[in-house]
């Protein structure tokens, strides 16, 4: 069963369920009479769980065509430092390094060093992929 609205600056608002002694104004039986009155078909997206990017987030908006409301998504794609944010190496990495470096045990002190090394070019890396912008 279709639901009729009119989109007014971007909030929809829908045909209310009864008007002026009509019963079930918001039914598609009343089709003809609604359009008239200006509302128009709601198109809603179904299964919005589709709508999923590891790279930026979907919000959802209304948009009025000449024969319905139409739901949309609209992706927006998260900042650079978002995404930095997401795929630097773990801090815990870092700590763990310095600890060892600072152990005064010669076989802790190299694989310290080595774990440091590792985490820098990691961070190297996505600063690369993610760079600031311009």
């Amino acid at each position: 069963m279709n639901k009729y609205a009119k989109l007014v600056n971007g909030v929809l608002f829908y045909a209310p369920s009864g008007m002026n002694n009509i019963l079930g104004y918001n039914l598609d039986s009343n089709r003809e009479r609604l359009l008239a009155d200006g509302y128009k078909p709601v198109l809603t997206l179904l299964n919005k769980d589709r709508f999923v990017d590891c790279e930026g987030y979907y919000s959802f908006e209304y948009t009025e065509t000449e024969t319905a409301v139409e739901e949309r998504a609209v992706y927006h794609p998260y900042g650079y430092e978002r995404l930095r944010q997401k795929a630097y190496p773990d801090p815990a990495m870092l700590y763990d390094a310095l600890v060892k470096i600072n152990s005064g045990n010669d076989t802790l002190e190299a694989e310290g060093k080595e774990q440091l090394s590792a985490y820098v070019q990691t961070c190297l890396r996505v600063k690369a992929e993610y760079p600031k912008p311009a």
